[in-house]
């Protein structure tokens, strides 16, 4: 039996706050990331942008999850900490496609003008 799209972006971040490598594989090959501080076309280069952020973070929480057809929308608080020594909160709503168990897609959206000055 096939995971619902719900399930499979739960697989997702279970995987990737447990620390093992799990959440890769939900992963399409061909996976698309698209967000206001960053993008990456394809498996090896999504890897590697998550690999590098999720060093920074320090905590999150779900606040909503909604399952439309094969999609996955939900809003997420991600404390990160920047290299200035700061811990800033990001409040994103994230957008996965899902097809056929795996995730096809991401779009995160958030105001990154407080990332931006920070990475400054």
């Amino acid at each position: 039996m096939s995971k619902s799209p719900m399930q499979v972006v739960q697989a997702f971040g279970e995987g990737m706050m447990s620390g093992t490598d799990s959440w890769k594989d939900v992963l399409a090959d061909e996976i698309t990331f698209t967000g206001p501080a960053a993008q990456a076309d394809g498996l090896a280069a999504f890897i590697e942008l998550n690999e590098n952020f999720m060093q920074m973070v320090r905590g999150n929480r779900m606040k909503k999850a909604l399952e439309a057809g094969d999609f996955v929308v939900t809003q997420v608080e991600i404390d990160v900490a920047m290299p200035s020594g700061n811990t800033i909160t990001l409040d994103m709503n994230e957008w996965y496609e899902i097809k056929a168990g795996k995730i096809q897609s991401i779009r995160v959206y958030y105001d990154a003008e407080e990332f931006r000055k920070e990475m400054k």
